[in-house]
């Protein structure tokens, strides 16, 4: 039980570091220049270098050793692959309609992440599970359209990036559980740096000109790689060792709402009563996950 709780909390403390990251994302897009392509390679190299760094030098483990293990590389390159491919497809999304229709698209992965267990272990789906799913895409329907259904744009073209983006986040959660028994987290995390140098070749990090940098953007960008991607995958992919997939990415819509909770506290966005009721929830959804029986594996 405690262990479960301690996954539950690492899910939670993931979902707030990425909430909180798109805050930051957002203030250096509207007041500083900078691109989605900018953001998105620098937080993936930025962050998956530093993992490497750490646990070559601070660890001092051997990163050949856990790369020469039988399948070992090619989780790892399939990982960060998959990363990659959930965040550009995300983007899509939100370039191809807008980020309100992108972010409930992506509250369907515990969907696909429950559809994907139910196949693999032959089993029903159980009451809770889908009583849990339902909440949370309604709280991130209410928190990202602010009770304003007119704001969803259901293009085709945003809908199919958008349940390609669900796909891949829920691959990403279910793939890294057979490799997580055999090498650490950290170093598996530290995958996500394919999908930074892949992208840096359109968006180098190192060559961003357009942006305008002062000491409060660059804080802003390193708090985007250090606990925006850095600290939230570490603790996102800890807690897949101790809960489920599907509850995990379930306690992932933590992000809208500390989004939402930010903005109304440091850009003074209005807190409408649709956001509210989305909030609570997501408690509502936590609370039953939280007060499930069953152990998480």
């Amino acid at each position: 039980m405690q262990k479960k709780t301690e996954g539950i909390c690492f899910a939670i403390s993931a979902g707030i570091c990425w909430g909180s990251m798109g805050v930051a994302a957002q203030v250096l897009m509207e007041d500083s220049g900078f691109v989605v392509g900018d953001l998105v390679a620098g937080r993936l190299l930025g962050a998956g270098a530093l993992l490497l760094m750490f646990e070559h030098f601070f660890m001092r483990r051997s990163l050949l050793k856990y790369f020469s293990q039988p399948g070992v590389a090619k989780d790892i390159l399939l990982y960060g692959v998959l990363v990659l491919l959930t965040q550009l497809t995300f983007f899509l999304a939100i370039q191809c309609s807008n980020a309100g229709t992108a972010a409930i698209l992506a509250a369907t992965i515990p969907v696909f992440t429950t559809i994907w267990d139910i196949f693999v272990k032959h089993r029903a789906p159980q009451i809770r599970e889908m009583a849990c799913t339902a909440l949370a895409i309604i709280a991130v329907v209410l928190i990202t359209t602010k009770g304003d259904f007119d704001s969803v744009s259901l293009s085709l073209t945003g809908v199919l990036w958008g349940l390609a983006s669900s796909v891949a986040g829920a691959a990403s959660n279910i793939q890294p559980n057979a490799v997580l028994k055999k090498i650490p987290v950290t170093i598996v995390v530290g995958g996500m740096t394919v999908g930074g140098i892949v992208m840096s070749i359109l968006f180098p990090p190192w060559a961003i000109e357009e942006a305008n940098w002062t000491t409060l953007s660059a804080l802003f960008y390193a708090y985007i790689v250090v606990v925006g991607t850095l600290v939230s995958f570490l603790l996102y992919v800890s807690s897949l060792k101790m809960i489920s997939a599907t509850s995990a990415s379930l306690l992932s819509c933590f992000e809208p709402i500390t989004a939402v909770v930010l903005s109304v506290a440091l850009l003074g966005a209005p807190l409408t009563p649709a956001e509210g009721v989305g909030g609570v929830l997501v408690f509502a959804a936590v609370w039953l996950l939280a007060s499930r029986k069953e152990a998480q594996a």
